[in-house]
């Protein structure tokens, strides 16, 4: 029977090495060879390759994963820990972007809907640490200390696009939940336990550097080049442009129980496309990275964005890259657009230099959160799956971001004219895009006390106890006006951002006083250990789901508030989330109404229900008058992992 032109181009494919195949028909069906590439199925692989590769790699040049994966030995199957044991390294360096490393450490991804299973963020943390440094491996952490200028636009897109996929995924729960895919939100949206759990294990059992000065796949490159690192653990294909012998391990397609995943082999790539190492840097810009898409027209695939890099001769550190350059390769003269491509193409130039770092050395140990306010780097109040259209979420969040800023600026000298302000991104409602704007600060009272910044973050252990009872007050007053330190001083610390999350909610009318009783019950199962990792999950309701997601991001902001006052050794200790929405999505609507039950289990932690003086007469502190010197809230505990059992309570 005569082939059909489609299936003869399919048989060609499957049967000849992919760029031979272009090449023989380059000039006459180049075009619909790739669109035939486009919807190939991966080549069989090994039994891994039943976990689909992912396919949304969204960070770096778009769809050159899906392309490698393609070439032969492009992509493969490994178990990371096996690869570390057979290195022939005495102690081989894994590096790992750990931003894209958190949706493979936050369990199953139908549990996102529900607002996440929190409690076992440090289990998943500690245990992909563990295995690694098991197995002989040193470890070195890297992570973003700010958003790069050139790359505030495409953020700003992807916040959107994240906002309205959250919104679309709530207000469809009945029909999404019936689905294959049972409601799944992707992404880092409300993960933020498991980044300050996995921030955490980093500082225990490894290295943490934040990046500022460059781009953290630029700073992790480099130093993966000069310190001969084993691996980059990573879900960002820009990782593929970069020259060195350092493997790259993809973080996308992670799995925690197996320890397997897939190793793009960059060397293939480079091969396949026959281009040196310096002229890849070009070839990414032009086929189009996080800093530059403005592919040209005519370049359809990547074998001609490669076979251009080579007419041209485009290396980096030789080529210069001037406006005739730039309309040579797009056809049109634009300076903008030209300085923009000359950006992308830096990002992956090794051999740069910083004249003067953004954040000096002595400041390097402050909280990341306190770092963005003082040196007026913008940061960001993000608060997912909140739907703006229900309630101003955001001016909430702001009055406590204001507040943060009026405390770091407390000892700033005010010049006559000019306005104190913090730059902050935020989606100030519904219709309105992520924007940067001006944050003014809100300042404590004059009888607030409030350290100098070097006294709050010091490295001294005796001048930060000292402290104690200063930084609750800070504490206090950044919740509220109407919270003290009396108010708290008996509260376990392991349930103290807990309550005060609590009062911030139920005091602003975003949360009724049972509802967050129901919310108490379920951090207080969490911590005693009562609650099974494996919990059926059934169809949940819209208003109990935005319930969690109110919680779980308001309880970031109090982290950071706790971050800010200079609590860090309570936040690795004590202050890791511990909400399971999955549970509480499984008993809300029972105990919201069987009095009985929850007066029952309410009785003993009815210490912690100071929120209830909005909803109801508060009961009795029944505490002392005269407080000691250490407050119950921040008792002491041995050295090691973060407490996740209660202490019996007073």
């Amino acid at each position: 029977q005569q082939p059909t032109t489609d299936n003869f181009f399919q048989a060609c494919i499957h049967n000849f090495d992919k760029r031979a195949c272009r090449d023989i028909f380059a000039r006459t069906f180049d075009a619909r060879i790739e669109n035939i590439l486009r919807n190939l199925k991966p080549f069989p692989r090994s039994p891994l390759s039943e976990q689909t590769i992912s396919k949304d790699i969204t960070m770096g040049i778009v769809g050159l994963v899906t392309f490698l994966t393609r070439l032969p030995g492009g992509c493969r199957a490994i178990n990371i820990v096996d690869e570390i044991r057979k290195s022939e390294k005495k102690e081989p360096l894994v590096v790992i972007d750990l931003l894209t490393i958190i949706c493979s450490l936050s369990g199953p991804i139908d549990e996102n809907i529900y607002g996440c299973r929190n409690q076992f963020a440090w289990t998943y943390a500690s245990n992909f640490c563990d295995r690694l440094i098991e197995a002989g491996a040193r470890l070195v952490f890297f992570i973003d200390g700010k958003l790069q200028e050139g790359k505030y636009k495409r953020w700003i897109q992807r916040q959107e696009k994240v906002y309205a996929e959250c919104l679309k995924k709530l207000d469809n729960i009945p029909v999404e939940f019936k689905g294959k895919h049972r409601g799944q939100i992707q992404g880092n949206v409300t993960k933020h336990s498991f980044i300050s759990a996995l921030v955490t294990a980093a500082r225990k059992k490894g290295v943490l550097i934040t990046s500022y000065d460059v781009e953290c796949d630029l700073e992790v490159a480099t130093f993966a080049k000069k310190h001969d690192a084993l691996a980059v653990i990573t879900g960002d294909s820009d990782y593929l442009i970069y020259e060195g012998k350092w493997r790259v391990w993809s973080s996308s397609d992670f799995d925690l129980d197996t320890m397997r995943t897939f190793e793009w082999d960059k060397e293939v790539l480079r091969k396949a496309l026959n281009l040196e190492w310096s002229q890849m840097p070009f070839f990414a810009a032009i086929a189009g990275n996080d800093r530059f898409k403005n592919r040209p027209s005519r370049m359809c695939t990547f074998y001609q964005v490669a076979q251009r890099v080579k007419e041209l001769n485009l290396k980096l550190g030789i080529t210069r890259i001037g406006i005739e350059l730039y309309e040579k390769i797009f056809g049109r003269r634009d300076e903008n657009l030209r300085n923009s491509f000359e950006d992308a193409i830096s990002l992956y130039d090794l051999n740069y230099t910083i004249k003067k770092p953004l954040v000096p050395q002595e400041m390097r140990h402050y909280p990341n959160y306190a770092i963005c306010i003082l040196r007026n780097i913008p940061s960001s109040i993000r608060l997912p799956c909140l739907d703006l259209r229900e309630e101003d979420y955001s001016q909430y969040a702001l009055q406590l971001y204001r507040r943060q800023v009026g405390m770091l600026f407390r000892h700033r000298p005010i010049v006559y004219g000019q306005m104190l302000t913090s730059q902050v991104f935020i989606k100030t409602s519904h219709h309105n895009p992520y924007k940067i704007i001006a944050a003014t600060p809100i300042y404590p009272p004059s009888g607030v006390k409030v350290p100098l910044p070097e006294e709050l973050y010091t490295l001294d252990t005796e001048v930060s106890s000292s402290m104690v009872m200063t930084k609750l007050r800070l504490l206090c007053w950044l919740v509220s006006d109407t919270l003290t330190v009396d108010q708290i001083f008996y509260i376990h610390p392991n349930y103290l951002l807990d309550v005060l999350t609590l009062y911030f909610l139920v005091e602003n009318n975003l949360l009724d006083v049972v509802t967050a009783d129901i919310i108490l019950i379920t951090i207080h199962d969490c911590l005693t250990n009562v609650i099974e990792r494996r919990i059926p999950l059934h169809r949940p309701r819209k208003p109990n789901v935005t319930t969690c997601f109110l919680y779980v991001n308001f309880y970031a902001l109090m982290y950071f508030s706790a971050e800010i006052v200079g609590l860090r050794k309570e936040l690795d200790s004590y202050f890791l989330s511990k909400f399971d929405g999955v549970y509480f999505n499984a008993i809300v609507d029972q105990l919201r109404y069987d009095y009985v039950q929850m007066e029952s289990t309410m009785h003993s932690l009815s210490n912690l229900r100071i929120y209830a003086k909005f909803g109801q007469p508060a009961e009795a502190d029944g505490g002392p008058a005269e407080p000691s010197a250490i407050p119950k809230c921040l008792g002491t505990k041995a050295e090691g992992e973060p407490a996740l059992k209660t202490a019996k309570m007073k």
